[in-house]
This record gives C-alpha cells, structure tokens and sequence, in this order.
C-alpha cells in the first residue's frame, strides 16, 4: 500500500529531526535519500496491480493473497520505530544502506520465488528492508538541512516520492500486459543499484552514536506477535474459517502480544518506542484512531479498486496501474492549500471534511460493475478519494506534530506512521471475503467491502471531535 498520502505523513519525520552541527544542506543527501526511499513506495504501489496477477499464476487462494499483502505490512507496522531506534544506536547510514540491500535481496527472492513459502518470505523481507529505510533515510535528511530549509528539501522528498508511486505501477501494468509479475519486482533492482551507490558515496559517515537510545527489543517482539496473531486470526474468520482450535489460538496469541506489548512499554516509561505519555493527549489519540480508520478504508479501496478492474471488469492492467495518478496529482497540489481551512476554520473541520468526503468516494464505488469503464465509473470515486485525502493528510500531519512537545514530535510522528500501517494490516486481514469471489459475486462482495469502508470513514470523521479543539498552529521545524 502506498500513496502521496503516506509519503506526506511519513515526511514529517524528517521535519522534526534536528539538523547535524555545520548542516548546511546537502543536494547529494537528498537524492541519495529520495532514491532509497522510492523504493518503499514503488514496491507497495507495484503489489496492488500485480495482485491478481499472482494469485492466477501460483494458484493462490484468497488467504495466500491477503498474506501476499500483510507479509509486507506486519514488519512495517511493528518495527518502524524499533528501526529507528537502531538508526540512533549503530548509525542512521548503516541502517539505511542495509535496508536498501535487505529489499534488494528480497525483491530478487520474490521475482525468482518458486513456491508460495518463498514468496511470503521474500515479502517480509521486503517489509523489513522498507521498515529499516524509511525512518532512517528521513533522519539523514532531517539532519543534512537547517531548519529554513528543510520544509523545502522534505517537499522535494516528497514529489520525488509521489512521481515514482504514480509511475512505477503504470510501468508494471505495461509489462503486466506484455509479460511476468515477477519482471515487476526484478525492475527494481537497478533502482536498488543506483540507491546504495550514491547513498555510499554521498551520504555523511556517521557521528558518534555513545548517547543513542537503547533499543526496545521487548517492545519489536510484542508488537510482532500481537499483529500477526490477530491478523492470522481475522485472516482465517474472513475466508470462511469457523472459529476453530486454530483461529483461537492465533487470536488469544495476538492478543497475549498486544497485552505484552502494553506491560512492556509502561515498564519502559519515556525509553519505550510507544511513550504511554505520549497517548495522554486527547489530540494525540484522537488523531491516532483517525488515521487507524481512515487509512484502514483508504487500503481498502487501494487493494480492491485495481483488483476488480482487472479480475471482474476485465479492463486492461495498464489502466488499474494508471487508475490512481489521479490520487497523487491531487493530494500533491491540494494537500499544502489544505493549511488554509486550518487557519480558516481549526484543526478539526479539514480531518471532519476529509473523512467525509472519502467516505462518500466509497460510497461511489458501489457504480462499478462487471461492465465498468474507467473514466465513468471508476474515475469519481477516485477523483472524491483524492480530494478526501488532500483535505486530511497534511493537516493530520501537522496536528501530530504540534499536539506534543518539539522533543517528542518525532516519536509521534512514528508512531502515526505506525498506526496507518496497522490500520492497514487489519483492513487487508479482512477481505478474504471478497478475494474469493468471482463473477457477479466478486461485485456484491466488493460493494459491502465499500459500504464497510464508508461506515469506518464516518467513524473517522466522529473520531475528529475527540481532538481538543482550537485554532490551527503551523510546525516549526527545529534546528
């Protein structure tokens, strides 16, 4: 899953880090930054068009193809911070460039995987080298730019971000038509190339790291265990599973992990990766129950609106990798305006207006049928999901950021980060039944999944009103 909006929110990151002594910013830093990063998201935005082209050739169920997406999912929702924390203690470079050579490693597994087992284990690797990137890659850039700076170098990140999401899954569409999903992923390997040259030669060696935080090893392990035991759980549920020793088992695992998870860090106190402090804050978990709904409805509409295009309407692959250009075009011109209903109107109306408006893209969705064509029936809900999105995304960004104090804004910005992606974790956990259908089925089940994900888009917008209100308050960032 990816989009301009995670690359807004994941963005922030980079805005809160403070900036390395005689930083004067760095052009090389950037696009050695802005390269590795791309990976995460061209990889993620590749799956969702490739998705269906997978489960006909290796004869996947509907389970084996939501596992084909949570693979990747778990360890970015789990270890995020956790790699973040290792950035701090063996150095954000070397955390980087091994995070680079981890997707590269994994991106070849899966283009040459032989077997379902293969290419689950190739996709949490992937998802391991993207977790180990992102908040690293962010930092190196946060630190290579003064504060008057470094707003400007973070939206060239960002666009850098944008365009490759938009266009690599347009590419894999092309060859999807001509050629093997598995070229898909060996595309990347040049990129992978590319990244870790220039990161090696332009990116500063490391300074000392004797002060680094401690890594919450406890916490990486609970999480782990708490999401993918909840989402295997939720997984067997939605293919038709009854509620059987092993479903149970997965459930009471997953929840013993989140219970684990919650013990651990309030031992851990402020050296946790999840601060309880920080989630005493009314606005601070408003906003979080915001992005778990929202981004949960928002992957929804990512996985399924490419997935029926190719698999029900029969339309070609090349037009569901383009079906969301749109999606990026819009949140990255309209997302910046949305600062003017926050000044206008408060922190709360823009997320109330989003939620909104996504939701009432889902509910469009219900028009696409077996007879879909794009730009009649595909086309609106997009077009409402972007503007839904634009409305939302960098205002909630900026909330998490100004809800704590400066020192903390990074640790919240990650766990915002981390909160989307479980939101997504579980949003995919649950299709199973919608993936296993075909024909007439495909649709009905596809149009509740709509009608669910509207119903959480609502609950987002309710969500808003637990944020304390006040007037809206820009991000400085800090030197």
């Amino acid at each position: 899953m990816s989009s301009a909006s995670l690359i807004l929110t994941d963005g922030s990151l980079a805005l809160s880090e403070p900036k390395a002594a005689g930083a004067q910013g760095s052009t090389k830093v950037l696009a050695a930054s802005s390269l590795g990063s791309c990976l995460v998201f061209t990889s993620s935005a590749v799956v969702t068009v490739a998705l269906a082209a997978i489960g006909r050739d290796m004869h996947l169920s509907p389970l084996d193809l939501q596992w084909v997406m949570n693979a990747e999912l778990l360890p970015l929702a789990a270890l995020t911070l956790v790699a973040g924390a290792l950035g701090d203690r063996f150095g954000q470079k070397r955390i980087f460039l091994a995070g680079i050579a981890l997707f590269g490693l994994s991106a070849t597994a899966i283009g040459f995987a032989p077997s379902f087992a293969a290419l689950i284990a190739g996709r949490f690797l992937q998802g391991l080298g993207e977790a180990l990137i992102l908040p690293n890659g962010l930092s190196v850039l946060g630190q290579a730019f003064p504060a008057d700076k470094k707003a400007h170098a973070v939206g060239i990140w960002s666009a850098a971000a944008a365009v490759a999401s938009g266009i690599a899954p347009a590419i894999a569409g092309a060859i999807l038509d001509h050629g093997s999903w598995r070229t898909t992923f060996l595309m990347l390997l040049p990129v992978v190339a590319g990244a870790l040259a220039v990161g090696t030669v332009w990116i500063p060696r490391d300074s000392s790291t004797s002060d680094a935080r401690g890594v919450d090893v406890g916490g990486a392990v609970f999480s782990t265990v708490g999401f993918g035991g909840l989402g295997a759980g939720l997984t067997s549920l939605t293919n038709g599973a009854d509620l059987n020793l092993w479903v149970l088992v997965t459930l009471i695992v997953g929840l013993g992990g989140l219970a684990g998870l919650i013990v651990t860090e309030r031992r851990l106190g402020d050296n946790a990766m999840l601060p309880p402090s920080l989630f005493a804050s009314r606005s601070v978990v408003g906003a979080n129950l915001f992005t778990a709904l929202l981004y949960g409805a928002f992957t929804v509409m990512l996985t399924l609106i490419p997935f029926v295009m190719i698999r029900g309407a029969h339309l070609p692959t090349l037009v569901a990798g383009l079906a969301f250009i749109p999606l990026q075009v819009m949140i990255t011109v309209v997302s910046p305006l949305a600062g003017m209903l926050c000044r206008g109107f408060g922190r709360r109306f823009p997320l109330f207006a989003g939620g909104a408006v996504v939701a009432l893209g889902c509910a469009m969705t219900l028009r696409i049928g077996p007879h879909a064509t794009y730009w009649a029936d595909v086309f609106p809900a997009v077009l409402l999901l972007s503007l839904g999105m634009s409305l939302a995304v960098a205002p909630l960004t900026t909330l998490v950021l100004t809800s704590v104090e400066p020192d903390r804004a990074g640790t919240a910005s990650g766990v915002n980060g981390a909160v989307s992606r479980a939101g997504s974790l579980f949003a995919i956990a649950l299709l199973g039944g919608v993936l296993q259908q075909g024909g007439p089925q495909l649709f009905a089940g596809f149009h509740m999944a709509m009608v669910a994900a509207a119903v959480a888009c609502l609950l987002a917008a309710l969500a808003v009103f637990i944020i304390e209100p006040g007037p809206h308050v820009d991000f400085i960032p800090r030197d």
